[in-house]
């Protein structure tokens, strides 16, 4: 499908006028006079305060108790870092993501997913740290994410994002948690922001592993002119999929709710990454692999998903190959009772802190996959974050794209999505530490 002939829904119109806004249908709003703050808990009469603090004509009704709730239930024991995860929206700085177009992101919840995918960077990541699932993922502070697009969009105060954000770069949701966890049915953090996002509107790019992002509620809350919405599928097979995915839904879950979306007017995308190939390093482009061996084949990836996905009515796959950690390597073991290491090329895995596929195994498929993409009527991109320090294989790779503006295949897809973190200039680049505080 390409950009002329995808039909979305006509836009829905932000209910306030702001700089950038759709201000054709609906009247403006008038501030009312400052209401009383109706919270008194140890978390949420803090939180509304701060909410509030920057007059905004953004009706909030959200429940901010909920956390005076969660701090509750942990009493005198509460957990290292607290009950409200403290990082907000980040430019993402780290060379092995420097030239991607959407490294503009939020976590809704952090320190731990649901999910807890053998292959996770982020379990990875965080457990050493010891902050993974301990005990829980915790909600972000959403009290902190209304007072800066209050401060952008209805101030003209001072704000270390405005620069980012009057461009309107997409902010991608979900990074190192899912943003929809099923959870979110309890703690409404992700509903609520897509609700601000949509009443500002600013454009967003979902990353996803839960079909929970087509639930009727959430679909009534995104707008097909300000999402893309990419859906995490590495596998078809239902069985290593929950061995390797446990918290994660089943495959045709997934599926389903990319139908669902795209017949709602969105534009969505299989992000096959992490690609396991299916034989180890060399299988296919080592001209001295011993093909007489015993192999066992990691059958997570299959050529035929290709054909499955095209069934969906899903538009575009991104690809990007696996790359496992240390611990990575325990957790798979763990879930799959043999050591990963004997897939990759020993010579990588040991010059490494992680486990790539060499360039000439990763380029086979990459160009196999895009080929059946072409047969199946699919757009193509890859995604190399983390996979490359050097930048080496973003330029490697660009000649497959279908869409050379944009890995995420979102620009000239998504009506809102104008500009990219590619336009921001290396002069204006915000500091990760003071952007994204964390617990």
């Amino acid at each position: 499908m390409h950009p002329e002939t995808h039909n979305a829904p006509e836009s829905i119109s932000p209910v306030v006028a702001f700089p950038g806004a759709d201000r054709r249908s609906r009247p403006q709003r008038h501030l009312t006079d400052k209401v009383p703050n109706p919270f008194a808990g140890p978390l949420s009469k803090d939180m509304w305060d701060k909410a509030h603090s920057v007059p905004s004509q953004y009706p909030d009704t959200f429940d901010y108790g909920m956390y005076d709730r969660l701090y509750e239930r942990f009493g005198d024991q509460q957990p290292r870092g607290g009950v409200v995860y403290k990082g907000t929206m980040k430019l993402l700085e780290a060379q092995d993501c420097a030239q991607c177009f959407h490294r503009f992101e939020i976590d809704t919840y952090g320190r731990g997913c649901v999910h807890n995918c053998a292959y996770c960077y982020a379990k990875s990541y965080l457990s050493i740290r010891r902050y993974w699932n301990e005990p829980m993922p915790f909600p972000m502070d959403i009290a902190a994410i209304r007072k800066i697009f209050a401060t952008v969009f209805e101030t003209s105060k001072p704000n270390k994002l405005r620069h980012i954000l009057e461009r309107r770069v997409p902010l991608r949701l979900g990074s190192m948690s899912d943003a929809f966890m099923w959870m979110d049915k309890k703690y409404p953090l992700t509903l609520k922001l897509l609700k601000m996002l949509r009443f500002y509107h600013y454009p967003y790019l979902i990353f996803t592993r839960s079909d929970l992002v087509a639930d009727d509620e959430y679909l009534q809350a995104m707008d097909p002119h300000l999402a893309s919405i990419q859906m995490s599928l590495s596998s078809i097979n239902r069985e290593l999929t929950r061995q390797i995915e446990p918290g994660a839904p089943a495959p045709s879950k997934r599926l389903q709710a990319l139908r669902k979306l795209a017949e709602h007017g969105f534009w969505t995308t299989v992000r096959i990454n992490p690609l396991f190939p299916i034989y180890p390093d060399g299988y296919y482009t080592d001209p001295h692999f011993d093909h007489a061996k015993p192999i066992k084949p990691f059958n997570f990836f299959a050529w035929e998903m290709l054909e499955v996905i095209a069934q969906h009515k899903i538009p575009t796959v991104v690809v990007g190959v696996a790359r496992l950690y240390p611990p990575n390597l325990r957790f798979m073991r763990q879930a799959l009772g043999y050591d990963m290491r004997s897939h990759f090329a020993s010579d990588v895995h040991e010059e490494r802190a992680s486990l790539h596929f060499s360039t000439a195994e990763t380029a086979y498929y990459y160009t196999r996959i895009r080929e059946l993409c072409a047969i199946h009527g699919l757009r193509f991109s890859t995604c190399y974050i983390g996979n490359d320090a050097t930048g080496e294989s973003f330029q490697r790779y660009q000649p497959l794209w279908s869409n050379r503006a944009d890995c995420c295949d979102a620009v000239g897809n998504v009506q809102a999505f104008q500009t990219t973190c590619a336009s921001l200039q290396q002069s204006a680049f915000i500091p990760l530490t003071q952007v994204a505080p964390s617990s």
